[in-house]
């Protein structure tokens, strides 16, 4: 299953497109009542800060062993000057849902970056390591 979620980790990364603008689509919430991980909000924001900034090591530095052998210096490059060159610099988020699917915690957020806003699925493991991260 880790295997699953960093195969599309890295599909996804390297295949945005124009749908991270400011009008990005909205995401079903399948838990809503379930409240924000204690742990998730600074991983989020220190792992959004190591894209933005292309930044290896702070990326990864929350990521589980398959999440960090997945990100090479060459994948992080190129999706940070993707999100840069069409979204900015990133300011912050904000938290919308969280959802529970196997042995994993999937943490939705609405990103703002200095030209706009996009949603990002982080998917932490049991040791609320990252495991997974989406741009919807």
């Amino acid at each position: 299953m880790r295997k699953i979620f960093i195969l599309i980790f890295l599909l996804a990364l390297l295949t945005l497109m124009a749908g991270c603008s400011s009008h990005a689509g909205s995401t079903t919430m399948t838990t809503p009542a379930l409240s924000e991980p204690d742990y998730a909000r600074a991983i989020t924001d220190a792992t959004l800060k190591g894209l933005s900034e292309g930044n290896l090591e702070e990326y990864v530095k929350y990521g589980n062993a398959d999440f960090k052998a997945a990100v090479t210096q060459a994948i992080l490059d190129k999706t940070s000057e993707q999100i840069t060159g069409q979204l900015g610099d990133y300011v912050s988020i904000t938290y919308l849902s969280t959802e529970k699917k196997d042995n994993y915690t999937i943490v939705h957020y609405r990103a703002r970056y200095t030209g706009g806003e996009v949603g990002v699925r982080m998917v932490f493991d049991q040791d609320h390591k990252v495991a997974g991260q989406w741009f919807e």
